[in-house]
């Protein structure tokens, strides 16, 4: 049977990737915008250790919490700083660093 908080990191996977790939393909419409190009890359990476995390025996806390944090830091500066990609990608990775939190 899967847990709760298993099911919270696998749909804050999904919804990461998923703000990943709406980041990079923003990113890379017409320009290839190196920050657009990094904030996907990070989005991508804080998803992954939210997955790892909860699957991990050694130190599974603090790798949900360290990709939690990334999405959310990431999600919010892509929505507030000028030039970012803003709405639903930005959204999306919210979302995924707050169900990050709800499963470390």
């Amino acid at each position: 049977m899967i847990g709760e908080k298993r099911l919270f990191a696998l749909i804050a996977l999904v919804l990461g990737v998923v703000a990943a790939f709406l980041i990079l393909s923003a990113s890379t419409r017409g320009s290839v915008e190196v920050l657009g190009l990094l904030a996907g890359l990070g989005v991508l990476y804080g998803s992954y250790l939210i997955l790892r995390g909860k699957s991990s025996l050694f130190l599974g806390w603090a790798k949900a919490r360290t990709g939690a944090m990334i999405n959310l830091v990431i999600g919010l500066a892509t929505l507030v700083l000028p030039g970012g990609v803003g709405g639903t990608a930005s959204i999306l990775a919210i979302v995924s660093g707050v169900l990050g939190f709800l499963a470390a």
